[in-house]
């Protein structure tokens, strides 16, 4: 048995890393067909593909956005899924040799991306962006330790703390003001210390200073990826407020539960966990997909980590996640992102309040990084955010030309503004990388190239003859885009016959796409609920593993039903009425 490795937290993070894996789901194939041709040519068509994919239009624009872009999801899935990525890794998008997107010709080799390339954060969903992970092992120190006691209450002690939004207002409804993710301006100077100190242990000269300058609005979170958009911070709050709740309902209820930070936490993970599945997966995924996974019990997952650790004896950490789920099947929820939200009162319908919808810039620059909330080092109350118009439990009237309360289509075309993505690239002096940094669809590509994913043919051509999938690999995904000339035309005159060697990122949106777009295909399907639904298996104290169901949760509605849905669990987490 491998002992995990626990690192002290990096940069801006609280929770404590441990490292693990990643590897080839699809064992390395020697085969050239299996993969895109190794050459110049090849890796300036994927910047190619990646710039048709993104439209070319000013992220300002209000009429980006047609109803023919709409899915029918909520929008909550879209960050929900974002808060789900960074529950299982960390630090894989930042430039170093294995990952560049700079440099990505000649990719690395499999051997050496599975030798090297790591995962600094628990690839279970234990919650550690919200408890700070177990401040136990080798390099954690006194300083760690301080920073995660701080993000407990410091007179509730069975409690998270919380912040308070402040004005200007109003609020979006007639709940409390306590809706903010708590900042380092709210604690004591002990904990601002040791956050200090840790940060400048991991940081260049120039990066510290900002951080302290900036540290006050900084979020006190295990994860400050959750800070980076203001719809995930908010998500990210719901759990802190879950928690709290669960405490005051098991000191005024007789449920035989002690009203303690422990049992609080529990319960927490386990309805967090089962509404992963019955929740999230079954709302991105094909719901039978899902349910043949379960059944299954994750095998195929559990064969790929065999494999993997058979494969990498002597270099191996443990915990593998496949390759093929983290640089390409998860991605898909990229394309779900929208330039402009129906986001509350104040920003969205009835058109009335401060601006008649939230740009997607607006919503990265509210929160701790984004600079808008420097002068009280809080969120303002006018930006706390409607979640009944996220989840799908409000409808509206799509004939006034707003935002339409659904995520986008999984499907291969990106909003606008990830083609310009305000935070990324800034500090580069060069233009072309500028621009590449800040184009999403042309990172996504570049990096699983530089990765060295197999195709989508040959990922999909793999799982069938696994009998992991029923379906047949889509061996000319040009025939798809019929009603794209320019995009079926581009495929098919590749150097590199993308049209018949598709990258699998693409290949798995086009594959959702072709299906209508308000679910992911077959392929896309396993790749992510197999890795979900394996990681949770592998967790003997998950929900999956437990059995655990709401009916078993001593946590009711205030109508003594089951907390069995996301609107319950904002309810019940009293963040929407």
């Amino acid at each position: 048995m491998r002992i995990r490795v626990a690192a002290p937290p990096a940069g801006t993070d609280i929770a404590v890393d441990e490292q693990a894996d990643f590897g080839y789901l699809v064992p390395p194939l020697d085969a050239p067909e299996n993969y895109l041709p190794e050459t110049a040519e090849t890796l300036g068509e994927l910047d190619e593909l990646g710039n048709l994919m993104v439209d070319a239009v000013d992220p300002e624009d209000a009429t980006d956005e047609t109803p023919a872009a709409d899915s029918t999801m909520p929008p909550v899935l879209t960050y929900w899924g974002q808060f789900l990525d960074h529950e299982l890794t960390a630090r894989t998008d930042r430039e170093s040799i294995i990952t560049s997107v700079v440099s990505a010709h000649p990719p690395v080799s499999s051997s050496t991306v599975e030798s090297q390339f790591r995962n600094a954060r628990t690839p279970r969903f234990d919650l550690d962006s919200v408890y700070g992970g177990s401040p136990i092992g080798p390099g954690v120190t006194a300083d760690v330790v301080t920073v995660i006691s701080g993000m407990r209450h410091p007179t509730h002690v069975n409690k998270m703390r919380v912040g308070t939004a402040v004005d200007p207002g109003p609020l979006p409804d007639s709940l409390d003001e306590h809706r903010d993710l708590p900042r380092y301006v709210q604690v004591q100077a002990s904990v601002r210390d040791a956050a200090l100190r840790l940060a400048q242990a991991s940081m260049s000269q120039e990066e510290f200073e900002r951080f302290s300058s900036e540290l006050g609005q900084r979020a006190l979170i295990g994860d400050t990826r959750n800070d980076e958009n203001l719809v995930v911070a908010q998500f990210h709050l719901s759990f802190l407020r879950f928690h709290n709740k669960a405490v005051d309902f098991l000191a005024s209820h007789k449920t035989g539960w002690l009203p303690d930070f422990a049992s609080a936490q529990m319960l927490t993970r386990l309805h967090y966990q089962w509404l992963i599945v019955e929740g999230y997966l079954k709302g991105v995924c094909d719901p039978t997909v899902v349910d043949r996974v379960v059944r299954d019990r994750a095998s195929h997952f559990f064969r790929f980590r065999a494999e993997f650790d058979a494969r990498r004896q002597n270099t191996r950490l443990g915990n593998a996640l496949p390759l093929e789920f983290s640089v390409a099947a998860y991605r898909f929820g990229h394309s779900m992102v929208r330039a402009f939200y129906d986001y509350n009162k104040n920003f969205g319908r009835p058109g009335s309040g401060i601006l008649p919808n939230a740009s997607l810039n607006l919503l990265f620059g509210f929160t701790g990084g984004g600079g808008n909330i420097a002068g009280d080092k809080k969120l303002p109350k006018n930006w706390v955010i409607d979640w009944t118009r996220f989840i799908g439990a409000a409808p509206h009237d799509p004939s006034d030309g707003q935002p339409a309360r659904v995520a986008r289509k999984i499907d291969t075309d990106l909003a606008p503004p990830l083609g310009k993505m305000v935070k990324e690239g800034n500090d580069e002096a060069d233009v072309q990388l500028k621009t590449l940094f800040k184009h999403l669809a042309r990172r996504n590509l570049r990096r699983g190239y530089n990765l060295r994913l197999a195709t989508g043919q040959a990922v999909h051509q793999y799982l069938q003859q696994h009998s992991a999938v029923e379906t047949s690999p889509i061996t000319d995904v040009s025939t798809l885009f019929n009603s794209k000339p320019s995009l079926r035309d581009f495929l098919r005159n590749t150097q590199s016959k993308m049209h018949q060697r598709t990258p699998l990122w693409f290949y798995l949106l086009a594959e959702a796409e072709a299906g209508g777009g308000n679910r992911l295909g077959e392929l896309g399907s396993w790749l992510v609920a197999s890795t979900f639904i394996g990681v949770l298996l592998a967790d003997p104290d998950s929900a999956l593993s437990r059995g655990f169901a709401p009916s078993q949760s001593p946590l009711k509605m205030p109508d003594n039903s089951e907390i069995d849905s996301l609107a319950k669990w904002m309810s019940f987490a009293r963040v929407m009425p």
